[in-house]
C-alpha cells in the first residue's frame, strides 16, 4: 500500500514553471505575448529579430508608450497589470493582455532581459533575469519604447526543449504569427529579421487590402472578394475577404480570423464559414479568407483559454447566421467547379500507357441499368431459348472467355501470372468483365469465381508503382514549359526547405522565390496534367500535418503512397471500358502482383462458385 505523502506548497521556480507551460509553448508563443504587449502600448513599429527558429534568440523592440523603473519591477511579477482592476473587467476587455503572467512566464524558462524607457523620462532601466532568479537591475540610456530579450528558451527545463520542431518549423510559426497581427494592424510596420536578414519589412501603409496582398501573396491578394455584414446601431458586424471556390487550399491554413481585432481560431466561425462555401467547395478543400469581427466586448469571453486563442460568444447562433449570410452574399452566383483537381480528376487514367486507340475489352459485358434491360416474350417452359439468350448475350457464360491464368492453391493470382504481359497471359486482364457496381467496384469472373475489385486502390497501386520507378531512377519529372510562382504558407515554406530532397525525388522540381513561395519548373510525369500548384501544396500540407509522425526511412515511400491516392481515380466514378481493360492490364504489370493498395488494403476479393451455391442452398 502506498505510503501518504504530506501537502507541501510549491517551491517558487517550480510553480513558475508550471505556469510557464500553459503560456509558453514554443518561440512563437514568446513572440506572441511580447507583440500583444507592444501594441497595447500604442507602438507602430515593431521590430521582431530570431535565430535558430527563436530556440536561441527571440528579441522584440517597439516605440510604444514604455515602462517606468518601477512599473518594470512589477511587469516581471506574476498577476501584475495595469489592463484590468477588479473582475468585472474580465467582461468588458480592449486590451490583448490582462493576466499579467506573459513576463514572468517568460523570464522562468529563459535568459531574459527587459530593457524600457517611458517618454516623461530621460533615462531608461535594464532588468535580468535568468531562470526565473532576482533580476539584476540597472539605469541604462534607452530610446523611448521597450526591447525584450530573450536567450535560450527552455535551456533549464531539456524535457521540454526537445520537444520543439525544427529551425524551419519553428521559424515558420513564427512568421505565421506576425502575420496574422500584421493583418489587423495594418497601421503598424512590423519587420522580421532572422539569422542576419530581413524576411520581411511591412510598412503601416493604413490599407488593408494591401496588406492582405503582402501577407496571403499578390496572385492570391488580387482575386479576393471583399465582404461587410452587419452594421446596426450596437450589432456585431464582419468585414473582409474571402476567395471566389475557383481560389482553394488543401488546409485551413489560409483562414485567418478576428474578434474585435485578436487573432483567434475558432471552429463556430470556421464552421460559419465553410457552411456559406457549401456546395460551392468540394470536400478537402477550403477558401482563403480573412474575416474581421467586431462584437461589443460583454458579448466575448475571450478568458477561456490560456494563450486567449479561443472565444466564446454569448450569442453563437447570431454570430454563426452574420458571418454565413455575409459570405453567402458575396458569392452568390457561383457554381460549383469541376474537378477536385482542376485538369487533372476528369481523366484520372490520362496518365497511364496506351491511353489511346484502346478498343473496348472483347470480354467486357455492356452494364445497364434494370430499365433497360430487354424484355423477353418467352414462355415459360423455353428454358432452352432463355439459355441460348444468355449465351448470345453475355460472353461471361459464352464459351469464348481466355483461359483462367495460373493460380496458387489458395487461389490467387501467382506472382509469375500476375507479372505476364497483360492482355495475353494476365491474370487480371483474363478474366471476364461483368461490370460495375456502384460506380465505386469492378466485377470480375473466371469458370469458378467471381472477383470484386475496388478501382481506387486498384488504380493508387499502379500509379504507386509506377511513382517508385520513377523515384528510384532519380525522379521522373516533366519539365514546364512556363515556370509556375507558388505562394506559401509559412509552415508550407518551412516544410518545402526542410523535407526538399524528398519532394525532388518524387518529382517536383523548384527554387525559393521571394519571402513568400518557390517558383516550380517540374512536376512528376504522373502529374503533367494536372494544377501543379495545387498538387505542391497538397504535398507539403501532407508533410505539415505528418511533421513528427513520418519515419524518414519510409517518408518517400509514404509521400508516394499519398500522391498515388490524391491522382487515383476516385470510388463514384462511371468507368469506360476501355478504362477498365486498361486498368487491369496495368495491375497486371504491377511488381507487387497487385493484392494490396500502397496503405495495406485489399484491392480485391473473391467469391467461388461453391460459395455461392451454399448460399442458395444447393449443397
Amino acid at each position: 500500500m502506498t505510503a501518504r505523502k504530506p501537502v507541501r506548497v510549491l517551491p517558487p521556480e517550480v510553480h513558475n514553471q508550471i505556469a510557464a507551460g500553459e503560456v509558453i509553448e514554443r518561440p512563437a508563443s514568446v513572440v506572441k505575448e511580447l507583440v500583444e504587449n507592444a501594441l497595447d502600448a500604442g507602438a507602430d513599429r515593431i521590430v521582431v529579430t530570431i535565430a535558430d527558429g527563436g530556440k536561441s534568440l527571440i528579441r522584440v523592440s517597439d516605440n510604444g508608450a514604455g515602462m517606468s523603473r518601477e512599473d518594470a519591477l512589477l511587469a516581471i511579477r506574476r498577476h501584475a497589470t495595469s489592463k484590468i482592476s477588479r473582475a468585472a473587467d474580465l467582461f468588458a476587455l480592449s486590451t490583448f493582455g490582462f493576466r499579467g503572467e506573459a513576463l514572468p512566464s517568460i523570464a522562468a524558462v529563459s535568459r531574459f532581459t527587459l530593457e524600457t524607457r517611458p517618454r516623461e523620462s530621460r533615462e531608461g532601466v535594464k532588468i535580468s533575469c535568468e531562470d526565473g532568479r532576482e533580476p539584476l537591475v540597472e539605469t541604462a540610456g534607452l530610446p523611448v519604447g521597450t526591447t525584450v530579450t530573450v536567450e535560450d528558451l527552455f535551456a533549464n527545463l531539456p524535457a521540454r526543449r526537445k520537444f520543439l520542431k525544427t529551425t524551419n518549423t519553428e521559424r515558420g510559426a513564427v512568421i505565421d504569427c506576425l502575420n496574422r497581427f500584421s493583418l489587423v494592424y495594418h497601421r503598424c510596420t512590423f519587420i522580421l529579421h532572422q539569422d542576419g536578414r530581413t524576411v520581411f519589412n511591412r510598412s503601416g501603409t493604413g490599407e488593408p487590402a494591401v496588406r492582405v496582398r503582402e501577407v496571403i501573396g499578390r496572385q492570391a491578394g488580387d482575386r479576393l472578394l471583399p465582404l461587410a455584414g452587419g452594421g446596426a446601431a450596437g450589432e456585431p458586424t464582419v468585414s473582409g475577404f474571402v476567395s471566389a471556390p475557383e481560389l482553394r487550399r488543401p488546409n485551413r491554413r489560409s483562414i485567418y480570423l478576428f474578434v474585435n481585432q485578436r487573432p483567434v481560431r475558432d471552429q463556430l466561425l470556421i464552421q460559419a464559414l465553410m457552411k456559406a462555401y457549401q456546395g460551392l467547395l468540394e470536400r478537402g478543400r477550403y477558401p482563403v479568407a480573412v474575416l474581421f469581427l467586431q462584437v461589443d466586448p460583454a458579448g466575448v469571453d475571450v478568458n477561456v483559454h490560456p494563450a486567449k486563442e479561443e472565444v466564446r460568444f454569448a450569442e453563437p447562433g447570431r454570430i454563426f447566421s452574420l458571418v454565413q449570410r455575409a459570405v453567402q452574399e458575396v458569392l452568390s452566383g457561383y457554381r460549383l467547379p469541376g474537378g477536385e483537381l482542376a485538369g487533372g480528376d476528369d481523366d484520372p487514367f490520362a496518365r497511364l500507357p496506351g491511353r489511346d486507340g484502346i478498343a473496348a475489352p472483347a470480354n467486357c459485358v455492356p452494364r445497364v441499368d434494370a430499365a433497360d434491360f430487354p424484355r423477353l416474350e418467352l414462355p415459360r417452359e423455353d428454358e432452352g431459348a432463355f439459355r441460348s439468350w444468355i449465351r448470345e448475350n453475355s460472353p461471361v457464360f459464352g464459351g469464348d472467355s481466355p483461359p483462367p491464368a495460373a493460380r496458387s492453391e489458395a487461389g490467387e493470382p501467382t506472382p509469375a501470372a500476375a507479372g505476364e504481359a497483360a492482355g495475353t497471359g494476365g491474370f487480371f486482364a483474363s478474366l471476364a468483365i461483368v461490370g460495375q457496381i456502384w460506380d465505386s467496384y469492378l466485377v470480375l469472373s473466371d469458370a469458378e469465381r467471381l472477383y470484386f475489385i475496388d478501382q481506387h486502390a486498384a488504380h493508387e497501386r499502379v500509379l504507386f508503382d509506377r511513382l517508385r520507378t520513377g523515384m528510384a531512377a532519380g525522379g521522373a519529372s516533366q519539365q514546364l514549359l512556363l515556370p509556375v510562382n507558388v505562394e506559401l504558407s509559412p509552415a508550407e515554406l518551412a516544410a518545402a526547405a526542410e523535407y526538399r530532397p524528398a519532394i525532388t525525388a518524387l518529382g517536383f522540381q523548384f527554387e525559393p522565390f521571394g519571402q513568400t513561395g518557390v517558383v516550380l519548373t517540374g512536376v512528376p510525369v504522373l502529374a503533367a496534367d494536372y494544377d501543379a500548384a495545387e498538387l505542391l501544396r497538397q504535398v507539403l500540407h501532407d508533410l505539415v500535418a505528418s511533421r513528427g509522425r513520418l519515419q524518414p526511412a519510409r517518408l518517400t515511400d509514404e509521400l508516394a503512397a499519398r500522391f498515388a491516392c490524391r491522382l487515383a481515380v476516385k470510388a463514384g466514378r462511371r468507368l469506360a471500358f476501355e478504362e477498365v481493360g486498361m486498368l487491369l492490364r496495368e495491375l497486371d504489370r504491377t511488381a507487387s502482383g497487385g493484392h494490396t493498395c500502397p496503405h495495406g488494403r485489399p484491392l480485391y476479393f473473391t467469391l467461388t462458385k461453391s460459395e455461392l451455391e451454399k448460399r442458395f442452398g444447393r449443397h
